[in-house]
């Protein structure tokens, strides 16, 4: 494993033995337009001067693509192996029901708050576009999930708190012994608060980002790779992209296996590898390559 190979997942990965991966973990191309020519302001203020289409003619060719390529994933895919799939709000629903068609089984929708968005171009009267869905699904019922709890997965300190909710609270537990029952429910709370759908990070930026234009930050991609397996585990990506799937993998003292057919993206990936290495000498896994 630990190897992306330049070429297409679809229509069939003939790489790959059944029941040979125990989590995916991917960001498929949207059927949407997508930023381009993206200048940067002094204040990290994106602004997008351009706009390219996805390679899709129709909606019905993008799903219909999605669906061959998810079933194949379903047969590499062990027993109880969970996976993430990127997607854009318009075609979540779409997408739930081709997840369930390939096999599986829909479980959440996670929603990642950006907080460092594209601007919204007034000219078009929309909002700006600062949520991005993430569907958790399983084949079965999972059979690995590391409990983490809500204040590593988004910082609970954003959260809304008014001066009533605060006088509530004191006069509930007013005296020494009430105090301490308090900071015993706030510890609670914060140890056990269970995994949260919400996620918060900026997208890409500084050193991280690359030349992609939706690259994934490791911040967001590595949490689920750690709830949904162990170390050793093989996480799978159809749509390695910039590779950030393989890179948090690595991170995580997992493999990796994935796709990905652009060559200019192989040599992107290649130089994380590279980078990577050179990081970590300590690194004794199975050496990171691309397979032309």
């Amino acid at each position: 494993m630990n190897a992306v190979f330049n070429k297409s997942c679809h229509p069939v990965m003939q790489e790959l033995a059944d029941e040979s991966v125990d989590m995916i973990f991917t960001d498929p191309p949207y059927f949407q337009y997508r930023a381009q020519n993206v200048k940067r302001l002094r204040n990290h203020k994106d602004i997008v001067t351009e706009f390219e289409f996805d390679e899709f003619i129709s909606e019905e060719e993008y799903l219909a693509f999605l669906e061959v390529v998810l079933k194949e994933t379903y047969r590499v895919a062990k027993p109880g192996a969970s996976g993430y799939l990127f997607c854009a709000d318009d075609f979540v629903s779409y997408l739930n029901r081709i997840i369930e068609v390939a096999g599986f089984k829909v479980r959440k929708i996670i929603h990642w708050h950006k907080t460092n968005p594209f601007p919204a171009i007034s000219s078009r009267k929309m909002y700006a576009n600062s949520m991005e869905l993430l569907i958790h699904f399983s084949k079965g019922v999972p059979s690995t999930w590391n409990h983490k709890p809500v204040n590593e997965m988004h910082n609970f300190l954003n959260t809304a708190i008014t001066t009533a909710d605060i006088e509530s609270l004191i006069n509930k537990y007013r005296g020494e012994d009430k105090i301490e029952q308090l900071l015993g429910l706030m510890k609670d709370a914060l140890r056990d608060g269970g995994t949260d759908s919400l996620i918060e990070n900026p997208i890409c930026m500084g050193k991280e980002r690359t030349m992609h234009k939706t690259q994934k930050p490791l911040k967001v991609c590595t949490p689920f790779i750690e709830i949904s397996s162990n170390p050793g585990d093989v996480i799978f990506d159809p749509f390695m992209g910039a590779g950030s799937t393989a890179i948090a993998a690595l991170l995580s003292d997992r493999n990796f296996v994935g796709y990905e057919i652009d060559s200019g993206y192989c040599n992107l990936i290649q130089k994380r590898f590279d980078d990577f290495l050179a990081k970590n000498p300590g690194y004794n896994g199975r050496k990171p390559v691309i397979k032309t």
